[in-house]
């Protein structure tokens, strides 16, 4: 039976590969650019010869189809697009040949990795769940992002806290830079926890934002472990730049344990 998480979820995979066919130039897939070409990527036709299947099957993809798309057939076309490994899994979370996540609000993170945590003082390190809220964290994080115990969970929320608190603008050197990385980063993972009411009501909040918003609709897709280095202003420290580092722990599903290394630039 048909439901309507799947149709949503169908919705999600064609906008997805029509924004990245859009953003993939001919010329990026070995493609001659014919003069007095308009299209602003590739054609729908040239994907399909490109990933060797037909025009007709990848338009019903495309057009959200009650169809079932195979492991494979998403291989052939991410090959197509040069899509990333990380957005092949994105695209097998919204196909459903991935059973999607159950989050846990509440994980039990080991002793003695608080205090592996707690106790490093080199450069922020913290653990965080699926969802990007805050569970343990080290004085250096508290100081540069100003992160304390609190009751509201989306005060402890890196995403939500990056959009909704207004010290991040000044915080963050590059903030469109490090905007489009953090709804990335949400993509992903709201893709393999689709139809989970923490992440529904996280996406709705966020969604209130503006800048988010507008950046939702790039159709971006990255891993926290695919994440760059960014520069931040810290209040004792000057400007730094933050390299992150980040481990899915085995002891606590769906979480994961970021350390980054810093480096002082003023």
């Amino acid at each position: 039976m048909t439901t309507t998480a799947d149709v949503s979820r169908r919705q999600d995979l064609a906008a997805f590969l029509r924004a990245r066919r859009n953003a993939t130039r001919p010329e990026d897939v070995g493609l001659e650019r014919e003069p007095g070409r308009h299209v602003p990527g590739l054609r729908r036709e040239e994907v399909a010869a490109l990933a060797g299947i037909s025009t007709t099957w990848y338009t019903w993809i495309e057009q959200g189809r009650e169809i079932t798309v195979s492991p494979e057939a998403l291989v052939q076309i991410a090959r197509a697009l040069n899509l990333t490994p990380r957005m092949v899994e994105y695209m097998s979370f919204l196909s459903r040949t991935t059973e999607p996540a159950v989050l846990d609000p509440s994980p039990v993170i080991p002793d003695a990795m608080r205090t592996l945590v707690q106790g490093h003082k080199e450069s922020p390190a913290y653990v965080a769940t699926a969802r990007f809220d805050l569970l343990v964290w080290n004085d250096f994080v508290g100081e540069m992002f100003d992160y304390k115990p609190t009751k509201d969970p989306f005060e402890l929320n890196v995403v939500w806290r990056f959009f909704h608190d207004p010290t991040r603008r000044r915080l963050y050197l590059d903030w469109e830079k490090a905007a489009r990385m953090f709804v990335a980063n949400f993509r992903h993972a709201f893709a393999r926890y689709r139809d989970d009411p923490h992440f529904e009501d996280l996406l709705e909040r966020l969604m209130r934002s503006e800048d988010f918003a507008r950046l939702w609709e790039r159709w971006d897709v990255l891993a926290p472990d695919e994440n760059s280095a960014f520069m931040v202003r810290d209040r004792r420290r000057g400007v730094c730049e933050l390299t992150p580092v980040h481990a899915n722990l085995d002891t606590a599903s769906g979480c994961y344990l970021a350390v980054f290394s810093c480096n002082q630039r003023s």
